[in-house]
């Protein structure tokens, strides 16, 4: 059996991939990216293939492979991905499916006309629209790409002139952008937040969903910095997320597949963020530690068309990802955390260090210098873990020739200036 994975940076890691490479043949098409081609070595010497996206012959040698499936685990390769598949005739989201998953706008739409979520939003290519985007949507809004990952140049406008200071150089890098609802959440005390995710598995049109994911507080403006197994929820209010989230899936047409949904939780009930059509990032992880669950393999297992019976999971402590937010002001990483400062913290059971020292950082964007694995026994340890590690953990920047030491904490809390995100 063998699996074609289109590769780029996304929810899962090449070691993930390479894993799955043990129960089939992987032929793996490496998008142009520079990460996407700095793992040519590492791929290559474990795959059974290694081909670009740029091929000019990629599908007659594809085609030769004779792949019993075809997936993706990037945001960025779902379009080409379901190209691909139509082309193989292997099992994938259809073109219509692709773009409503990654469209914002058309997924709007989609679920408004569903009868799902009723957010209001308009799509903007122009700066000269804002005024009417303004008066359709209501202030505060939301201002993000049409299509975007990892809450990049996503950000929430109070006033109407400031909105429009940031637009020009948004719509610039973007070319449009949709103008939504803001979503105003339930209080929830730091450094838990008020939104969760729902992680659904399609087969055949059938939805099976995990636990609902509770997450930790947004760095300003959305970006994310881990979550929690299982949520700081009530049944009732889990019951009707999970069910939201199944009525988004199945409106979005989706019939097969992994999909991560975002849900932030109002007074009024949940509502809907956005429904990805991949795995949720490090969500893998989290699973794999509460259960003998390998959702990547389940991934591949349902693209090579086998149908999968996930096992029930019972969750008899608290699991949580932690990660430090890289700063919005543009700069370098001149020293890197040690992971020896949380080794007497009960609850770490271990660090990952993505950073290096001369790494560049900036941007409005979610960027993770690292991840924390945590276990406790319930959210109030929880909390005093992370309370405990935001102030330990440590990186030094180096911004317009003068270094600076920041916490986790002050990364977590730190709201950017709008000079900061005008440089973005």
């Amino acid at each position: 059996m063998s699996l074609v994975v289109l590769y780029d940076q996304g929810a899962v890691s090449p070691t993930d991939i390479l894993r799955i490479g043990r129960a089939r043949k992987i032929i793996v098409v490496l998008a142009s990216s520079a990460h996407a081609q700095r793992m040519r070595p590492l791929f290559t010497e474990s795959c059974s293939a290694v081909y670009d996206l740029a091929d000019e012959d990629l599908l007659t040698r594809l085609r030769e492979c004779r792949p019993d499936g075809i997936v993706t685990f990037s945001e960025a390769m779902l379009a080409v991905t379901s190209r691909l598949s139509a082309a193989l005739r292997l099992r994938y989201h259809d073109a219509n499916v692709v773009e409503l998953l990654t469209s914002k706008d058309a997924q709007r739409r989609q679920l408004r006309s569903g009868g799902v979520d009723q957010t209001r939003s308009v799509m903007m290519s122009s700066a000269d629209q804002w005024d009417a985007a303004v008066a359709s949507v209501g202030l505060p809004a939301v201002v993000k790409p049409v299509q975007g990952v990892s809450s990049r140049n996503t950000v929430l406008v109070h006033d109407i002139e400031a909105g429009r200071a940031r637009l020009g150089p948004l719509l610039s890098s973007e070319g449009q952008v949709l103008v939504e609802e803001y979503l105003r959440g339930v209080d929830v005390p730091g450094p838990l937040g008020d939104y969760v995710s729902v992680e659904t598995v399609v087969q055949n049109e059938e939805r099976h969903h995990l636990p609902v994911t509770g997450k930790l507080l947004l760095a300003p403006p959305f970006r994310e910095c881990g979550q929690f197994w299982p949520a700081r929820l009530d049944m009732a209010t889990c019951d009707g997320v999970t069910e939201l989230a199944d009525r988004a899936v199945k409106t979005l047409g989706v019939s097969s597949g992994i999909l991560h949904t975002e849900i932030k939780l109002t007074p009024a009930g949940p509502r809907i963020i956005e429904v990805n059509g991949r795995v949720g990032g490090y969500i893998p992880e989290l699973v794999g530690r509460a259960a003998p669950i390998d959702l990547v393999e389940i991934g591949a297992r349902i693209a090579c068309g086998e149908q999968i019976a996930i096992p029930p999971i019972r969750l008899d402590r608290v699991l949580c990802q932690f990660n430090t937010p890289a700063p919005v002001r543009h700069g370098v990483v001149s020293a890197v955390c040690k992971g020896d400062v949380l080794t007497d913290v009960p609850g770490v059971v271990h660090y990952y260090s993505f950073a290096q020292s001369g790494m560049e950082v900036g941007g409005i964007r979610t960027h993770e210098l690292d991840l924390v694995a945590i276990e406790t026994a319930d959210h109030e340890s929880l909390v005093s873990v992370l309370n405990t590690i935001m102030d330990r953990i440590t990186y030094r920047f180096e911004f317009d020739g003068e270094e600076t030491v920041l916490s986790a904490r002050e990364l977590v809390y730190h709201t950017p200036t709008e000079g900061e995100i005008r440089g973005w």
